[in-house]
């Protein structure tokens, strides 16, 4: 509880700074697995999406009817999108539009992972 609580407040509209890495990194794969995790059914055609952070890590999104799942290994993405951490970070919290970060393959697939779950 107290880390969604700190990752929260690092992303909201009034944090004059950019999330520091190592909270922005803990806080892509948190925000996968809780926010999408427990989004329900990916309301679009399945996709796998790849995350990566300008500072290494990278992650793997598979989102389908049954949700959305991160999964381990070298897998073929239909999109992925590159990023600082913090960027990565807040494009997935709605802080931070697309056009800022580098995106190769189905643009409509990262908006609508962008709008889903409506967090607003």
């Amino acid at each position: 509880m107290a880390r969604h609580q700190v990752l929260e407040a690092a992303v909201t509209p009034s944090t004059p700074s950019w999330p520091p890495e190592l909270l922005a990194l803990d806080g892509i794969a948190e925000f996968i697995g809780i926010s999408h995790g427990t989004a329900g059914p990916w309301p679009h055609e399945p996709a796998r999406i790849g995350l990566h952070a300008a500072e290494g890590e990278s992650w793997l999104v598979d989102v389908t009817e049954s949700g959305s799942h991160l999964i381990d290994g070298q897998h073929e993405t239909d999109v992925d999108l590159h990023g600082s951490a913090s960027n990565l970070l807040l494009a997935l919290h709605g802080r931070l539009a697309l056009d800022n970060l580098r995106s190769e393959g189905d643009r409509a697939t990262l908006e609508n992972l962008l709008n889903w779950p409506n967090l607003s």
